[in-house]
């Protein structure tokens, strides 16, 4: 019977385990990120940043959205926050606010094509994280 021994070079295999965190830790790109910035406005731009690393399957989605949405709101603008439940602390959401100034029932009719044409098509993880609302100006 012959014996094999394999010599392991233990400070290598500490690197790559470390390269692979840090690599696993990074699920939004600065281009993706700077993209996102010029889309929208970011209330409390830490937590919503936080959020997405958390929910990197909804990078694509915001990066998709203000096209879709300036079909039926051209002249929106749109803001990003994220939103903890005060009853259900695990409860926390992303919301996309438009904030525009139409009649609020034609506002309510092209939000809700929005979401027919376009939001119910989303995965069961999107649509958990994440909603679209409507928002008016203060002087509206």
């Amino acid at each position: 019977m012959t014996a094999i021994f394999a010599t392991i070079d233990i400070t290598a295999v500490q690197q790559s385990l470390q390269n692979a965190m840090t690599d696993a830790a990074v699920s939004i790109s600065p281009a993706d990120i700077e993209t996102l910035e010029q889309f929208y406005i970011f209330r409390e731009q830490t937590e919503v940043l936080e959020f997405l690393d958390k929910h990197p399957f909804l990078v694509p989605v915001l990066l998709e959205a203000p096209e879709k949405i300036r079909h039926y709101f051209p002249d929106s603008q749109l803001f990003l926050e994220v939103f903890i439940d005060p009853e259900s602390i695990d409860w926390v959401q992303l919301i996309l606010s438009i904030l525009m100034k139409l009649d609020p029932h034609e506002a309510v009719a092209r939000l809700n094509k929005l979401d027919w044409d376009w939001g119910l098509h989303n995965s069961y993880d999107v649509r958990s994280n994440f909603f679209t609302t409507l928002e008016y100006p203060d002087e509206f």
